[in-house]
C-alpha cells in the first residue's frame, strides 16, 4: 500500500503502518503548523518517511489545485489526512479519508457559527474562503474517520456526510507506558497518603453554546470543585496543571481555585521553553501522578489515552452510550459529571490497592484498543473493505 499522510496529528497512526514493510508510507507536515511536542522526534529526519515544507499558503488554499502538496499527493494509490488535509486531496487525483481533529470538523467548514472563535474582519473573509474549500473537500472524501460524540457527529451531519468508521487514537505505548527503560519508576506517591492529581488539559471553562456544542468547554472548574470537597473532608491531594498559550481561561482558573481556597494545593507546571513540554516528560508528568483527569465535557481525547496508557487510573466524564457502542467490552475511565462525584472518586483512588488495579486495568484497555501497531492494523484491514488499497 502506497500511502500519503497529512496533517500535524498523523505521526502515530505514520509510524504504525510503516510497521509494515508492505506499506509505502509518506508523512507530509506543514513546517508552520508542526506540533512542538513533534520536533524533537528523530524520525522527522528520515527523508524516506517525512516531508516538512511549506505546504500550507494563502496561495495554495486560494488554488488548491495547482498546490504542491497536492502533487505530491497525486504520487500515492490513497491518503490520510487531517487538518487542511481535504482541501488539497481533493485536487490530487486519489482516493483519500478525512480523519478530523476537532477545529477541522466542528469550526472551519461553519464560518457563520465559529465567528465568536475568531478575529473580526479580514479574518472573516479568509474563513469564508477555508470554510469552502473544506466542505467541498469533506464531502468528497472516500471516508470520515471520527469518534461518534456529538460534536463530530453533529458537525457531520450538517455537512450531509455522516461518519463513516471511527479510527481509535493512536499512541506510542512504548513511551507512554508505567515503565521508563528496565525498572518502573518509583512512586513517591505510593509512600504517602497525599494524592497527586495531573490535569493536562488546556483551561476552557465557558459555557458558551458554541464552545459546547463542538466540544471545546473541558469544565475544569468540576474539578476544581470536586477537589475542594475532597479537601474539606480532609483528604491531602496535590494538584499540577500546565501552563500553556493556547488556555484562554488559565486566570479564571487561578481565580477560581483561589476562590476556592486550593492556591497552596496547586502548582503550576511550566516547561521554560516556547516549544513546551516533550512527549517524554509529558511521560514522566503521567507517571508521577496517582490520578489523572481528564475533561469533563462528554468526551474524550489523547490525555485520557496517554495516562491509562501509563498505568494511572483516569477521570473525565464521556457520554455513555456512545462508549458503550464504541467500546462493547467497557472502558476503565472513572465517570463524574459533579463536584461529588469527583470527590468520591479522590476518596476512592485513595485506597492504593484499586488505584494500582485501575492502573493495570488501564493500561491493558489501552493495549487492546489504542496502540498505534493495533490501530494501523486496523485501518489496513478498513482501507481494503472499503476497496481503497489495491
Amino acid at each position: 500500500m502506497r500511502v500519503a499522510l497529512f496533517g500535524p496529528y498523523m505521526f502515530e497512526l505514520a509510524v504504525g503502518l510503516r510497521e509494515n514493510p508492505a506499506n509505502d508510507v509518506r508523512l507530509f507536515l506543514d513546517q508552520e503548523t508542526l506540533p512542538r511536542s513533534l520536533r524533537s522526534e528523530a524520525m522527522l529526519d528520515d527523508p524516506d518517511f517525512v516531508e516538512i515544507g511549506p505546504w500550507v499558503s494563502g496561495r495554495s488554499i486560494l488554488r488548491p489545485s495547482v498546490s504542491a502538496i497536492a502533487s505530491r499527493m497525486a504520487d500515492y494509490d490513497l491518503a490520510l489526512v487531517t487538518e487542511l488535509g481535504p482541501v488539497f486531496a481533493r485536487h490530487s487525483g486519489i482516493p483519500y479519508v478525512f480523519i478530523p481533529s476537532g477545529w477541522d470538523l466542528t469550526c472551519g467548514p461553519f464560518p457563520l457559527r465559529s465567528r465568536s472563535s475568531r478575529r473580526r474582519g479580514i479574518g472573516d473573509l479568509s474563513a469564508m474562503v477555508v470554510a469552502v474549500r473544506m466542505r467541498a473537500g469533506i464531502r468528497a472524501a472516500a471516508g470520515l474517520w471520527g469518534a461518534p460524540f456529538a460534536p463530530f457527529a453533529t458537525a457531520a451531519d450538517r455537512l450531509g456526510r455522516p461518519l463513516t468508521h471511527n479510527l481509535p487514537q493512536p499512541v506510542d505505548t512504548d513511551l507512554f507506558s508505567p515503565q521508563r527503560g528496565p525498572e518502573r519508576l518509583c512512586d513517591e506517591s505510593e509512600a504517602s497518603e497525599r494524592i497527586v492529581i495531573f490535569h493536562p488539559s488546556r483551561m476552557m471553562m465557558s459555557e458558551d453554546r458554541f464552545l459546547v456544542e463542538t466540544g471545546q468547554c473541558k469544565r475544569n472548574q468540576v474539578l476544581f470543585e470536586g477537589m475542594a470537597d475532597a479537601v474539606a473532608a480532609g483528604a491531602d491531594v496535590r494538584l499540577r496543571l500546565l501552563r500553556r498559550a493556547s488556555s484562554p481561561d488559565e486566570d479564571e482558573a487561578v481565580r477560581r481555585l483561589e476562590a476556592l481556597g486550593l492556591t497552596e494545593h496547586v502548582e503550576w507546571l511550566d516547561a521554560g521553553r516556547p516549544e513546551g513540554f516533550t512527549w517524554a516528560e509529558l511521560a514522566d508528568l503521567y507517571r508521577s501522578a496517582d490520578l489523572v483527569a481528564d475533561e469533563f465535557g462528554g468526551w474524550f481525547g489523547l490525555v485520557a489515552i496517554e495516562g491509562a496508557a501509563c498505568g494511572r487510573p483516569v477521570l473525565n466524564h464521556v457520554e455513555p452510550d456512545t462508549m458503550k457502542a464504541m467500546y462493547p467490552d467497557g472502558h476503565p475511565f472513572l465517570q463524574a459529571s459533579s463536584a461529588a462525584e469527583v470527590a468520591e472518586a479522590i476518596r476512592m483512588i485513595g485506597d492504593v490497592d484499586h488505584r494500582r488495579r485501575l492502573g493495570v486495568a488501564s493500561r491493558q484497555w489501552v493495549l487492546r484498543h489504542h496502540d498505534r501497531s493495533v490501530v494501523a492494523r486496523w485501518a489496513e484491514v478498513t482501507l481494503s473493505e472499503m476497496g481503497l488499497v489495491r
